[in-house]
């Protein structure tokens, strides 16, 4: 149906659609930003990890190409796959080929790549010499990239959280100074506050969200491990009634403390099992390096497949990996259907990188490689990945420690001060009357300008509007823990069932703060009287 009218919107409009080249050109844009970009690097090395293991098993250049171009489910591939095109239907040579597709490469990293193996090609440097140094090469360019993301994102980590709370700092001063000054436009000064803590959020998240390559912790799969197959399942039903249950609360007029706190518990389970699942991944992830170069060392030296090879394997080093290798060892020794055995190892270890490398080490298995070079060259890709990992998971648990409290602090700054000025507009309000009886007695000479000084002073409050301003304090709290949830979850990286990690431990915060704020001010802040007045 929407191609028919596709169709008839051309046919009107000489077989164009109005702004079709505009949106085409934004999308190209927006896949350029979001993936192409922000996984280039650790595609390249795959498919480098991929191309120097298929050459064990020698083989030529157009076969080379042929398997790398049909992998697609990394970006860097489909510029191999134009490469081939252009030699095997239009006659070009592999350099002329290389060098025309080098042209239209944007990223910087791929574009040096493919020039280098074009020069390689013509000056006949033998393909395995070249995907050899080119792969080392690769885990260093891509390492240093990794390494300068880190330290960008740690720095831009630590001006979001001072300019969000500089920000803050400026709300804070608006509604003050809505409170003294009473102006007019109301509305119109507090959307100055709304768009420079919207600004911020923006601009921070977006440029840490650029900082660190692309390095996916889970693979994605329909069927993944335990922990993400119970998150999915629990998801499909929590967060609809929790959607609904909020908007008619919301609603009701319910204290939006007590609607931030249901969130966080609602949400809690769903993060907490994402956090596990993540810790599960890293430790996973830690042992597949050793893992597989044994597999690759015992397949190497005995000739034997890899069902053989998991038997002789210590599998007491292997805590986190045992079950997940027990498991896929009994399916083969049964006699089931190898490929299927091996992805259910892949779904059920819910890992991106066991996913991508244990695919290459199998395909090349397969086409005839060497298993225990293959299983080194695998082995030694992965354990950078992983090391870089573990520098970002310091990093950013750091960022995590500071974010939590730092956000607690603009909350709590808020509400106090806004409960401080509504506790002293009801006082003062409520005195008015009785100042108003009182100043009435002092009508003449010195008695009328002390009354109009009095009045004057307290008039600076009795104006304050607080139904518009709580308003305003409840929109810029859920605003700044909206930003802190994904800022948390652009820093932290993994899973997106981190959201509800951080989604469930902020919106408890502030719910807890929302909630105690009128306590403790009621408690510790009373307005003196003004008796002899």
């Amino acid at each position: 149906m929407l191609e028919s009218l596709l169709d008839r919107i051309r046919q009107s409009n000489n077989g164009t659609i109005p702004f079709e080249g505009t949106v085409q050109a934004f999308r190209a844009k927006l896949y350029k930003f979001f993936v192409e970009d922000k996984m280039m690097g650790s595609d390249l090395l795959f498919m480098l990890t991929y191309m120097a293991a298929i050459i064990t098993a020698n083989a030529s250049r157009p076969e080379i190409f042929a398997y790398t171009g049909a992998r697609r489910e990394y970006v860097s591939t489909k510029y191999i796959y134009r490469a081939d095109i252009l030699v095997k239907r239009w006659g070009y040579s592999y350099v002329e080929a290389l060098v025309n597709v080098a042209k239209k490469i944007q990223n910087e990293m791929l574009f040096s790549m493919v020039n280098r193996y074009a020069n390689a090609i013509e000056s006949g440097v033998p393909d395995e010499d070249f995907l050899t140094r080119e792969l080392d090469t690769i885990r260093n360019v891509y390492r240093s990239t990794y390494e300068q993301g880190l330290e960008m994102l740690k720095k831009w980590g630590d001006a979001y959280v001072s300019m969000l709370f500089s920000g803050s700092l400026v709300g804070i001063i608006i509604m003050v100074s809505i409170a003294i000054y009473a102006p007019d436009d109301v509305q119109g000064t507090l959307s100055v506050s709304y768009l420079i803590i919207f600004s911020i959020s923006v601009l921070g998240i977006t440029t840490m969200y650029k900082a660190v390559p692309g390095d996916p912790k889970t693979h994605g799969l329909p069927q993944g491990s335990p922990e993400q197959n119970m998150v999915h399942r629990m998801e499909r039903k929590v967060v609809p009634i929790l959607a609904i249950i909020v908007i008619l609360l919301f609603l009701l007029g319910m204290n939006y403390g007590l609607i931030l706190m249901l969130i966080g518990m609602l949400l809690f389970p769903l993060g907490v099992i994402g956090f596990i699942d993540d810790g599960n991944i890293t430790l996973r992830d830690a042992e597949f390096p050793t893992f597989i170069r044994s597999v690759g060392a015992i397949q190497g030296g005995k000739g034997t497949t890899m069902a053989p090879a998991l038997a002789d394997i210590d599998k007491k080093s292997l805590k986190y990996l045992e079950p997940l290798v027990n498991g896929v060892y009994t399916k083969l020794n049964l006699g089931l259907n190898d490929k299927q055995s091996w992805q259910r190892f892949i779904n059920d270890s819910g890992s991106y990188l066991i996913y991508k490398y244990l695919n290459i080490y199998r395909d090349s298995i397969q086409i005839g490689g060497k298993a225990e070079k293959i299983g080194e060259i695998v082995s030694s890709s992965m354990l950078d990945q992983v090391l870089l990992r573990e520098h970002r998971h310091t990093l950013s648990m750091g960022f995590i420690v500071l974010l939590v409290p730092m956000h607690a602090m603009m909350v709590g700054i808020f509400l106090f001060l806004f409960q401080i000025l509504v506790t002293m507009s009801d006082a003062i309000t409520s005195k008015m009357a009785t100042l108003g009886e009182s100043s009435a007695a002092l009508t003449s000479g010195q008695g009328a300008s002390i009354a109009s000084s009095v009045s004057g002073s307290l008039f600076v409050f009795a104006n304050f509007d607080a139904k518009v301003i709580g308003t305003y304090v409840v929109i810029t709290i859920t605003m700044l823990t909206i930003a802190n949830v994904f800022a948390g979850k652009v820093v932290f990286g993994g899973d997106r069932s981190l959201i509800y990690f951080f989604a469930s431990l902020l919106c408890a915060v502030t719910g807890i703060i929302y909630i105690i704020a009128p306590i403790i001010i009621g408690i510790f802040f009373k307005i003196p009287a003004f008796e002899g007045v």
